[in-house]
């Protein structure tokens, strides 16, 4: 009984599959750890260039309610290019002083969207702050 528990346990066949059930688990979890990660960066660059873009086109609008118009379509164009998208919004927020010339805005992208490893949502959100450049002289 002796010698045959230990000839199974030096014979080697059948040890590449056992390695395999061992070693599959955590190679399949590095690579879908992997795809998460990538999306999260791949939409937080598509949420900064919304925002960016948002901003820059709100810029030269010459009243508040054009800016909101084009930023919101602009960034929204930009966002639909994320992945797995569940949600997206952009927002345009006037600091004091109102639309003039010289004065500034912030424009905020925010992206929700669907993990690979565990289905949750995730939410992105990024800004810029701008300066307006063009808006109607009001006398």
């Amino acid at each position: 009984m002796r010698n045959k528990c230990k000839q199974w346990l030096r014979d080697e066949q059948g040890s590449q599959l056992i390695e395999f059930v061992l070693i599959f688990p955590l190679v399949w979890l590095l690579i879908v750890f992997s795809f998460d990660q990538f999306t999260i960066l791949y939409n937080r660059q598509k949420a900064l260039a919304a925002a960016y873009e948002a901003g820059r086109i709100a810029a030269v609008q010459p009243n508040f309610g054009l800016a909101k118009y084009h930023a919101r379509e602009r960034g929204t164009a930009e966002l639909d290019q994320g992945m797995e998208v569940a949600d997206k919004e952009v927002v345009l927020e006037l600091d004091e002083g109102g639309w003039k010339k010289g004065n500034h805005f912030k424009s905020e992208a925010k992206i929700t969207f669907r993990l690979l490893a565990t289905g949750a949502l995730y939410e992105l959100s990024e800004s810029y702050h701008m300066m307006i450049e063009n808006a109607e002289d009001k006398k």
